[in-house]
Formats: C-alpha cells, sequence, structure tokens
C-alpha cells in the first residue's frame, strides 16, 4: 500500500509542478493577459505539504508526511507580436522531507553534496537530472502550452535508476510533455468572462501502479481584490480527482470516497503576471486488494508564490 501512495505523491508533484503553467483573464472591458518581456525572468517557489493516513483494520493505521519546496525559474527568450513567448524553464532546487513507517525522518537537498539517505536516495539522481537540464516552452499571452522541448539528456538521466521506474511516464518524452501542456489553463476570452463565470479544464496521467488518474478543475472568478496595496484578480479553484478503469494486480480497485478543496489564485492585471496560489484538499480513497477494504485519507496543502521581489 505504501507503494501506492508513493506513486500518487509523485504524480501529485507532477500535476503541482505544471499547475505553475496558470494563466487568468478578467472581465469584458479589457482582457488580463500576461505581459511577457524579452530577457525577464520569472522565479517561483512552490511549497506542498502531503500528511497521509491508512487505516489497515486490524493491522492499525498508519501515517506519513512529505515537504517538498521547489525552487524555478522561467527566463523569457523572445516574445512575438502577439504575446506569444518563447521560454526555457529549468528547477533550480528541491528540497524533501519525508517521513513514513520504516524510514523515519528522512531530508534530501538537491544544493547540497552529500550523499542522499535511505529513501531519498531512490530519487535524488532522477531529481538532480531535472535541476541540471533546462527545457524549452512556447506560451501564448492566454497560458496556452503550443510547444514543449524535451532534451534527450534530461530524459536519459530521469530513467535510469529505481528513480526513474518512481517518475513513471514522466521520464518519457509523452508524459513530460503531458505533464506539462494538459495542465495549461487556457481561460475563456474576456467577454464570456463576469465575476463568477466558471469554466473547466481537466487532464489525465497514467499512474503504473494506480492507473489512470483524471483531475479535473473548475474555476470560479470572484473580481479584484487589493492586497497589501495591489489591485489583484481572485479566481477559486475547485478539484475533482477520480480514477479510470485499470487492469490493477490481484483485482485492486480505488474509489474516490469524498473530497473537498479551499483556496484562491491571484494575478496582477498590471504586471501581467500570476503572484500566488493556495490550494488545501482533503481526500478520502477506498482502496480494495483482494477483497479486503483499507481507508485512505489524504491531506494536502500547495502554496505557489512569484519570488522576483526577494
Amino acid at each position: 500500500m505504501n507503494y501506492i501512495i508513493s506513486h500518487f505523491r509523485l504524480r501529485c508533484f507532477i500535476a503541482l509542478f505544471s499547475f505553475c503553467w496558470l494563466s487568468v483573464a478578467v472581465n469584458a472591458a479589457e482582457p488580463l493577459l500576461w505581459k511577457f518581456v524579452e530577457g525577464d525572468s520569472y522565479n517561483y517557489q512552490m511549497v506542498q505539504e502531503m500528511k497521509t493516513s491508512m487505516n489497515l483494520g486490524p493491522g492499525g493505521e498508519t501515517t506519513s508526511s512529505v515537504k517538498q519546496i521547489i525552487d524555478m525559474v522561467w527566463n523569457i527568450n523572445s516574445v512575438d507580436d502577439d504575446g506569444t513567448a518563447a521560454m526555457t524553464q529549468a528547477i533550480n532546487r528541491v528540497q524533501m522531507n519525508i517521513t513514513a513507517p520504516g524510514q523515519g525522518d528522512v531530508n534530501f537537498d538537491t544544493a547540497e553534496e552529500e550523499p542522499a539517505q535511505g529513501f531519498a536516495a531512490m530519487l535524488a539522481p532522477s531529481l538532480k537530472a531535472m535541476t541540471k537540464t533546462p527545457f524549452k516552452v512556447t506560451m501564448t499571452s492566454r497560458g496556452e502550452i503550443t510547444n514543449v522541448e524535451v532534451p534527450a539528456a534530461l530524459l536519459e538521466s530521469m530513467s535510469q535508476g529505481p528513480g526513474g521506474t518512481m517518475l513513471g511516464s514522466l521520464a518519457t518524452e509523452k508524459g513530460f510533455k503531458d505533464a506539462i501542456t494538459q495542465n495549461a489553463v487556457t481561460l475563456p476570452l474576456a467577454e464570456e468572462l463576469v465575476e463568477g463565470h466558471q469554466w473547466s479544464t481537466s487532464f489525465e496521467i497514467e499512474n503504473p501502479v494506480a492507473g489512470k488518474v483524471i483531475t479535473e478543475t473548475t474555476y470560479e472568478y470572484k473580481g479584484s481584490r487589493d492586497v497589501d496595496g495591489q489591485q489583484l484578480e481572485v479566481f477559486v479553484p475547485t478539484l475533482d480527482t477520480r480514477f479510470g478503469e485499470a487492469n490493477l494486480p490481484n483485482g485492486t480497485t480505488l474509489k474516490v470516497k469524498s473530497q473537498e478543496t479551499t483556496g484562491e489564485i491571484l494575478f496582477s492585471r498590471s504586471a501581467g503576471r500570476l503572484v500566488s496560489t493556495s490550494i488545501h484538499q482533503l481526500l478520502d480513497l477506498e482502496i480494495t486488494v483482494g477483497g479486503n477494504v483499507v481507508n485512505q485519507h489524504i491531506d494536502q496543502t500547495i502554496k505557489f508564490r512569484m519570488t522576483n521581489d526577494e
């Protein structure tokens, strides 16, 4: 079961990493678009904290937690007349803390020269490869990803060792591109977006253990608000996660019993950039293995913010 949990965490990471490709639009008066400028750099940091508990019946309850801090940069190489940007994306640093049964307290930082230990050692080569090899992305001013160029050297490094197996399809060219493009949000035209307007997007990820994981995100525009002296546009996301049909071993099935999402997305109209996101998701799963039912609870918080001013 912990193996399934580990894969689910990694898929959350994949989905959350590609969530940074978010864009937004505002009201009928004027669209709110990315304002890319050649030579600019956008620095973002994502902090993800996930706590899981599993009721094993007679076996008692197990708990685990993981915290990830990911620093990334977008370097704008060129901008077309229509606002489409060709950029280089790179992950500069990954910090991770894992607490799980049988593993104790494991810490890993790609910036450290000391070798990783325990569970982190399996992921270290693949994660360090991600911090050493940038990739190219083409993004419109409305946030649509139209092209992703993944260096062969990055895929080769990611796929080596046990870390490559745990990353699953992310370590393939198609999986890497899908993880980026399928999470990109292309928003409605300006005349469609008024306060209370909702729209949805969905993506699928193939998990080698859990099968197909489908996530649909519904956004609602809440108008503008003053935040620390800045007038920002506010969007509220709601996530709906479910599992598709899959041939899992031993008759294993996965079912979402309940889920809840709170949080908001803030975008600067004047600067034309994403300022921050904050999402809290609660997810209760029912896992059936060989006729035995196990309940799992996932409590996840994701914070994503621009760090240029720092």
